[in-house]
């Protein structure tokens, strides 16, 4: 979610997390309605920095939007890294492509149309991954999870956007989420917060971040 309008956000922003001119861009390529949905500078370049500390060369991402979260991801590949983008609206699909030519990442993203649960097995050929990032509909995460647990590699990533659910998991269901969703989210964070087979955290972003480093 971009909500960067504190101080901190602005010094952490302004400091580790510039953009250069076609990534701020990208979040112009969205409707009104949709902008609040993209995530911040500061998550995308905690996105590229998980991404190169593990040395991830292949990634799945479950839902891109206007492929602003891609575009940090692949700029944090080596030569030859991929990055494969999920996404369910077919609307979106020039614009994605648009955004992340500009932003000189065409060669590393290749950008996938459809429903996810579909997509996901035909992918399985070029696994295992190195990294899996999640934040399309609440309602997949733990079907999304599924997979990942089984295509990513030891001592990869797993990681889930918006895991707090606007506050529910904790108790404030101000947003109204429908009470199975919220079973599905903390199941979610539940199990990737299991240390038998995982090295984990949410980190405390606008609307949670779970990172959990697959350790089997």
């Amino acid at each position: 979610m971009r909500n960067t309008n504190t101080a901190k956000d602005h010094y952490i922003e302004s400091t580790f997390a510039l953009e250069d001119k076609p990534l701020s861009n990208v979040v112009f390529t969205l409707r009104l309605d949709e902008a609040h949905m993209q995530i911040s500078p500061i998550e995308g370049k905690t996105l590229q920095t998980l991404i190169k500390m593990v040395g991830a060369k292949k990634i799945v991402e479950i839902g891109t939007l206007a492929g602003y979260s891609s575009i940090w991801m692949a700029r944090a590949l080596p030569e030859g890294g991929r990055l494969y983008a999920v996404e369910v609206d077919k609307t979106k699909e020039t614009r994605i492509l648009d955004n992340i030519k500009k932003c000189g990442v065409a060669d590393k993203i290749e950008l996938i149309i459809g429903k996810a649960l579909d997509i996901l097995p035909t992918l399985e050929q070029y696994g295992p991954f190195d990294a899996v990032f999640i934040d399309a509909d609440k309602a997949g995460y733990v079907n999304y999870l599924e997979w990942a647990e089984q295509n990513v590699r030891k001592g990869g990533l797993i990681i889930g956007d918006n895991t707090f659910l606007f506050g529910a998991v904790y108790g404030d269901n101000s947003r109204g989420m429908k009470p199975e969703v919220i079973e599905i989210m903390q199941e979610f964070n539940e199990r990737l917060a299991n240390p038998a087979k995982y090295t984990s955290i949410i980190l405390p972003t606008a609307e949670g971040m779970t990172v959990a480093v697959k350790n089997f």
